[in-house]
């Protein structure tokens, strides 16, 4: 592993590179100076392409011998070709941990769409740093302050991977951590199955539930340094919201990670992280997904149970308490429709109190017939119960809804196995809650005629 720093000589890649030395002292990688010409945009004889050559070979040289007297390893590249493409070859070759760049790096030729740092950014298979103001993470590498971090969060593989150099970085020094996640009340409402209120954009319950996943896909954090997670609801681009509290709480670094979209998928979806590395006042850390090495065996703690109360749909039942571990959690749950006169809106959330006796003595019939699947073997195993009528007028948003709400970490759902016309005129809950549910599903087939 080792960090690699393009320098182009400026001052401002001169000062960024101490930084880049000062990383690599901490993290104990060697630093790999690079320098490119880029000799298409020179012109010129062969006899000043060599001049060209020496000079830049005296310059890196000297840079190399500067950043040495800090008591790092250097190893320099002068290097030929376009400086996007040969950089992050060299990342690959060197199998780097970090690529650093400066702000103010040179730019590329007019024909080119956006500048170096856009294009490092968009195709290196490793994080890429660029110093805007390289002081503060220079000081922080060599223990002398903590470092104060903006982490854009939310449930994308690219924002776990950004987690995970968060978690590096402060397992090498003291850092701050505010966790920003920004996001449209509505939808947080629809993931939870929540029913929206009138008079605020986010209500305590969709916040909480927010807060909570949240805090589970940052994990243990090591080192030392406060971390916490800030919400703010709004219609507006997420970019914005981070560059504004990015100025508003003086951070030193914004980690984001980023889904390295091009062309038309760049286009229609946008890119958070070009926006931020365009406008954020601060150093830009971007992580890919391809960033993540190490990935964590999953455990399993809470199985939702959803069953019609069939034959087929509460064989599923049994199946999810063997997923269960011992001391774990089983969460047992029918959808029924939603009462008359209720919101347009399916809510997949909690019925409320029954208003009359009849419905009163449905419920109760619903919920022993529930209670009735659990098996004998449950409690000796230390497995709890927890049963749920939810409401919804599609069963498999309810159930998706639920699973979110109640933070399961499995669906166990069973299937009637419909293919072709069948399926395609009675419909498939099982399939509809795999094409739109985010939570693992184990699903129960229907028993095979001999």
């Amino acid at each position: 592993m080792a960090i690699i720093f393009g320098t182009d000589f400026s001052e401002h890649a001169t000062v960024a590179a101490f930084a880049a030395a000062a990383l690599a002292r901490r993290t104990g990688e060697p630093l790999h100076l690079a320098h490119v010409l880029e000799y298409g945009s020179a012109g010129g004889s062969d006899a000043i392409l060599e001049a060209m050559r020496r000079e830049a070979q005296t310059r890196l040289e000297q840079q190399a011998q500067e950043l040495r007297r800090r008591e790092v390893e250097v190893k320099t590249h002068l290097l030929d070709g376009a400086p996007d493409e040969v950089l992050v070859e060299l990342a690959s070759h060197v199998h780097a941990s970090l690529l650093v760049l400066s702000h103010h790096g040179q730019r590329a030729p007019r024909w080119r769409i956006g500048s170096v740092v856009d294009r490092v950014v968009q195709a290196a298979r490793c994080p890429v740093l660029v110093l805007r103001a390289p002081q503060p993470l220079e000081a922080w590498a060599r223990g002398e302050r903590s470092l104060r971090l903006l982490l854009g969060l939310n449930f994308s593989t690219p924002s776990d991977a950004a987690v995970a150099w968060v978690r590096r970085m402060r397992a090498l020094g003291p850092c701050e951590v505010i966790a920003a996640h920004h996001y449209w009340g509505a939808d947080a409402h629809a993931r939870y199955g929540v029913p929206l209120s009138p008079e605020v954009e986010a209500t305590p319950e969709a916040e909480q539930a927010l807060r909570r996943d949240l805090t589970a896909r940052m994990g243990d954090m090591p080192g030392s340094g406060a971390v916490w997670v800030h919400l703010e609801p709004g219609l507006g681009r997420p970019s914005e919201a981070l560059v504004n509290l990015a100025r508003k709480e003086a951070v030193d670094l914004v980690v984001v990670g980023t889904h390295q979209r091009t062309g038309a998928r760049r286009w229609w979806h946008g890119s958070v992280s070009q926006s931020v590395l365009h406008d954020a006042p601060t150093s830009i850390l971007t992580v890919p997904a391809t960033a993540t090495t190490t990935r964590a065996i999953p455990h399993t703690r809470r199985v939702l149970a959803p069953t019609d109360l069939s034959e087929l749909g509460s064989s599923a039942v049994r199946y999810a308490y063997s997923l269960a571990p011992a001391g774990g959690s089983v969460y047992l749950i029918h959808v029924l429709p939603p009462p008359e006169g209720a919101l347009a809106v399916s809510t997949g959330y909690t019925l409320p109190e029954p208003t009359s006796p009849k419905e009163r003595a449905e419920r109760e019939q619903l919920t022993a017939e529930l209670r009735a699947l659990i098996p004998h073997e449950a409690a000796a195993r230390g497995i709890t119960t927890r049963i749920e009528l939810v409401t919804g007028r599609k069963v498999s948003e309810a159930i998706c809804q639920a699973a979110e709400r109640l933070d399961c970490d499995v669906i166990c759902l069973a299937t009637h196995g419909r293919s072709g016309l069948t399926r395609a005129l009675a419909g498939s809950v099982a399939q509809e809650v795999l094409m739109n549910g985010t939570r693992p599903i184990f699903i129960v087939r229907p028993p095979r005629d001999e």
